[in-house]
């Protein structure tokens, strides 16, 4: 049996606040993005949680990922692009992403993803994904 320890990868946290009136189209592209993404999640995730906030409006997504190329190239497929744009659309603030550095693993992760706008990720006309 595999240890449920993960120090030796990286984790991000990410937080979208849901517009209430939009919320069945957040989980409608959610599920999406979910049933799509199941064998990217089984192949390279260690760990991932999908829930809701205090907040009831504010939904996040914690994961570890075997790779950071890896989950960059699921980012970049048409389908990520397309369900995590309708996402953000249905959101009433930026997408929080924060990142963190495994124990054991250099701290390059901060590096490849600065503080500030992300690089990485699809924005809306009027909406950003920031990293903290």
């Amino acid at each position: 049996m595999s240890s449920k320890w993960v120090r030796d990868a990286n984790c991000f946290v990410s937080r979208f606040t849901v517009d209430p009136d939009r919320r069945a189209e957040f989980l409608a592209a959610l599920d999406e993005l979910a049933g799509n993404a199941a064998n990217w999640y089984d192949e390279g995730c260690n760990f991932a949680f999908h829930g809701w906030g205090r907040n009831p409006n504010e939904w996040v997504a914690i994961a570890s990922w075997k790779s950071e190329d890896y989950v960059n190239k699921m980012r970049q497929t048409a389908w990520y692009k397309d369900t995590q744009q309708r996402m953000l659309e249905c959101s009433s603030h930026p997408m929080i992403m924060e990142q963190f550095s495994g124990m054991n693993v250099d701290r390059s992760v901060f590096t490849r993803y600065p503080a500030g706008s992300s690089q990485v990720h699809m924005k809306t006309k009027t909406l950003d994904v920031i990293f903290l």
